[in-house]
């Protein structure tokens, strides 16, 4: 069945998100949070600020809160190079793509400066994970400056077209630059692939003269923000529509597609309505939803997915499932429904590491073979690495997907303060994002209004001053009139709403 790719943006001063919907379904979402961004990606100028000989590794301050953490022999990067992204992972690894291991960095000393990239965001009590292995991606190609090699991503299968994209780019590429072919390659033209070569080298040069003059720790380059990482991802040609709900961002998107494919721009939209966009397409309800530990099946199963520490478990249930024929089909069918549920939950939740799915046990071993069968080809559907083993005796299925940032519940929610870190709540940023996205909802129903925001002391010490202002300019800008109240009995967690009329007693919204 031909799934049908959407892109839904919804953008405000605090926060950008961006759904992607297939056949109408939430499927994945992207968050980007002007308070807490992303440093994936990120450059910096270092200074080595303690190294651990017995661990092979040092702490770096690159100018945040705590110091980023360096492997010193960075085993991964000396053997691929470059962390790719998702989508060029695939189920081989074919041994002439594998570049060899870059020559040796030199060792370093307590007080040297250092050029480190962020691969992960630190987390906790942990400051961000750092490599001395850079790579830059670009809509065609990922550089890695420092490594001659010349891979093709796995999904470019067809032999006369890998061998056309290497030779093509091994004849552009200087000593001491490695390429990575993206799939977004195929079938481009030769002067576009050429053009990515010679923007990354001219990225490169660019950062490597800034690094000069950049004091330590210090900023050297950041990366790209969410819509266009989103834009040069993912918009390719199975997407049919890109909804944006935000006058700067749709110029945004309209400005790149009428550079890099004219011909795409039809399916860049305004929308216009009065209702919430994310609303409009049922995708708050979703995200709402993708909170909660049960989902539901269509015939009255469900699944049920719990995160922890060592891995995330998936238990498949018949609840409400009775069948029409014997015991075996009831189960073989509810484990048949639940593929598809299970890994858009996967994609939808950000899940990664080890994932255990517990099917319902089956006695036929053909009905094994063909649930085992159908899982593998639903998660060809993931643009993550995904890798399940067999199915046990049991109805046991063991899979590895790779983590690439923060899972949802992590993003959206702290540990409980009340439990001590045993559940969690939801986070200040989240809290106070829900009140702006009301306000929004109400719009010019607010004119002339007394706004109320009723909030616990600990919410209110921990929310970032720009997130109030931009609020109380948003309520401004719709004719309102915002005051802070802080209370101790809301829940921790709330920001409670009151409206006052003119003439009319309140109301909480």
């Amino acid at each position: 069945m031909e799934v049908r790719k959407s892109l839904v943006v919804n953008s405000t001063p605090l926060e950008t998100r961006i759904a992607l919907l297939e056949n109408g379904q939430l499927c994945e979402l992207f968050l980007e949070r002007t308070m807490n961004k992303s440093q994936v990606g990120d450059v910096y100028k270092g200074r080595v600020a303690k190294l651990l000989p017995g661990m092979q590794s040092a702490f770096v301050n690159i100018g945040g809160v705590k110091d980023g953490f360096l492997y010193l022999d960075d085993p991964v990067a000396q053997r691929l190079g470059v962390d790719l992204s998702a989508e060029e992972e695939g189920e081989e690894t074919p041994s002439e793509d594998l570049p060899p291991p870059p020559p040796p960095l030199p060792p370093l000393k307590e007080g040297e400066e250092t050029l480190v990239q962020v691969v992960k965001d630190p987390i906790g009590s942990k400051g961000p994970r750092l490599s001395r292995h850079l790579s830059f991606p670009g809509r065609f190609l990922v550089f890695m400056p420092g490594i001659d090699h010349i891979g093709i991503s796995r999904k470019i299968t067809d032999p006369e077209e890998r061998d056309r994209l290497r030779e093509l780019i091994r004849a552009h590429a200087q000593p001491g630059e490695g390429f990575i072919v993206r799939t977004a390659a195929i079938g481009e033209k030769d002067e576009d692939l050429v053009g990515d070569v010679v923007f990354l080298r001219r990225l490169w040069e660019g950062i490597q003269a800034k690094a000069e003059t950049v004091p330590a720790p210090g900023l050297v380059w950041q990366d790209l923000r969410l819509l266009q990482k989103v834009m040069r991802d993912i918009f390719r040609e199975e997407v049919s529509t890109f909804w944006v709900d935000d006058d700067a961002a749709h110029r945004e998107v309209v400005s790149f597609v009428e550079n890099i494919h004219p011909e795409w721009s039809n399916r860049v939209k305004r929308f216009t309505s009065d209702l919430p966009i994310f609303e409009a397409f049922g995708i708050e309800s979703e995200i709402d939803s993708a909170r909660q530990p049960k989902v539901f099946l269509k015939h009255g199963g469900s699944i049920v997915l719990n995160q922890t520490e060592a891995l995330v478990s998936v238990d498949v249930n018949t609840g409400k499932f009775v069948g029409k024929k014997d015991l075996e089909e009831t189960v073989y069918l509810t484990n048949l429904e639940a593929i598809p549920e299970i890994v858009r939950q996967l994609r939808l939740r950000n899940l990664g590491g080890i994932v255990v799915i517990d099917f319902i046990d089956m006695v036929d071993p053909l009905h094994r073979d063909e649930v085992l069968a159908r899982f593998q080809e639903e998660l060809k559907r993931d643009r993550n690495h995904a890798r399940a083993g067999g199915i046990s005796e049991f109805g046991l299925v063991e899979l590895t997907r790779k983590r690439t940032g923060p899972s949802l519940e992590r993003q959206l929610t702290q540990p409980c303060p009340t439990c001590n870190g045993a559940g969690r709540t939801q986070s200040p940023e989240t809290s106070l994002l829900k009140a702006y996205r009301e306000l929004v909802r109400l719009g010019e129903r607010l004119r002339g209004a007394d706004v109320r925001l009723t909030l616990h002391p600990e919410l209110s010490a921990s929310l970032h001053q720009e997130s109030r202002e931009s609020l109380m300019q948003l309520a401004r800008l719709l004719g309102a009139r915002v005051s802070w109240i802080e209370r101790a009995d809301p829940p921790r967690h709330a920001v409670v709403m009151d409206l006052q009329f003119p003439g009319q007693d309140s109301a909480s919204a």
